[in-house]
């Protein structure tokens, strides 16, 4: 079948999320986590403490471990994807089941990308918001007419026809928020994160991550993956700049739904892990579209 496996970010975790996985999966899950980052992933599902796994450099290497293994799962039932995608987080869960890269050194460069972008973003004094909006192009337009009258903003992801996330100072978030208009949009939903991710307020992350990703060995994917940073393609030649400059760029999640419709046609898009957040877009994108979501054993058994 040509189909297209899709992979969360982080936002997407839930207290105890994977707990059915530990018994599949203890090499990876139990044994091959704690030995790669130094701390116990079944202490944190077992914990269910929603709390702990709201902080950036636990709930990135959880939301990928658990993707991971359910995307493990999934291709044993339907085989491998024609092309893969992941949001931010989610690309590394693309890559890695593609086997650009190992689960073990993917782990390795989540943890410190979490750490550094958490650094970078703690006293920035800075936030994100969902935009939603019924005219795309205005409200894009329109953020470049606020950064001109020095509300600065970024856009931080393009999630869908009829949604991006923005960036920016929360005082200016909040002005949005209240003046939805000046977007050209409906509504302004602040988001409770550590602050603005994909946008210059993380640019200081990049060299710690570009430091270990130059350590890793990528190879040639089993399938094409989607990147985000531009839309297109992995190729082993631009994969670890591409994942760099993912740090601070626009997470063009809408332009790859967009380019895979238009060159693979696939007969279905497949949710994998926590969530449901990237079924919801293509359903938004492309609502014609067999759409499936794979966040536990039992939707697995349902597909």
């Amino acid at each position: 079948m040509n189909w297209v496996a899709m992979f969360p970010g982080q936002g997407s975790q839930k207290a105890g999320m994977g707990e059915e996985l530990l018994d599949l999966y203890p090499d990876l899950l139990i044994e091959e986590f704690e030995d790669t980052l130094g701390w116990s992933l079944k202490d944190t599902i077992l914990s269910s403490d929603q709390t702990e796994i709201t902080k950036t450099n636990i709930a990135q290497p959880y939301i990928f471990a658990i993707s991971y293994c359910y995307g493990l799962e999934t291709f044993k039932k339907l085989g491998l994807p024609k092309v893969g995608l992941g949001h931010s987080l989610g690309e590394y869960t693309a890559l890695a089941l593609a086997e650009f890269i190992s689960y073990r050194d993917a782990l390795k460069i989540i943890s410190v990308r979490g750490d550094s972008m958490q650094k970078a973003v703690e006293k920035s004094n800075s936030t994100m918001a969902a935009v939603l909006t019924s005219d795309l192009k205005q409200t894009i337009d329109a953020v470049e007419i606020l950064n001109n009258q020095g509300i600065s903003i970024n856009i931080s992801n393009f999630n869908d026809g009829s949604q991006i996330v923005i960036g920016g100072l929360k005082d200016d978030i909040d002005y949005l928020k209240s003046n939805p208009i000046d977007l050209s949009a409906k509504r302004v939903i602040p988001l409770d994160v550590a602050g603005a991710f994909h946008s210059k307020f993380v640019s200081s992350a990049k060299q710690e991550v570009q430091n270990i990703v130059n350590k890793v060995e990528f190879a040639e994917g089993k399938f094409d993956v989607y990147m985000n940073v531009d839309a297109n393609i992995a190729d082993l030649a631009t994969v670890k700049q591409r994942l760099v400059d993912q740090i601070d760029n626009s997470v063009k999640f809408y332009d790859q739904i967009l380019n895979i419709e238009k060159i693979v046609n696939p007969e279905k898009w497949y949710h994998i892990g926590p969530g449901n957040v990237t079924a919801g877009m293509v359903k938004k994108s492309i609502s014609s579209k067999g759409i499936e979501t794979v966040n536990s054993l039992d939707s697995l058994n349902n597909i």
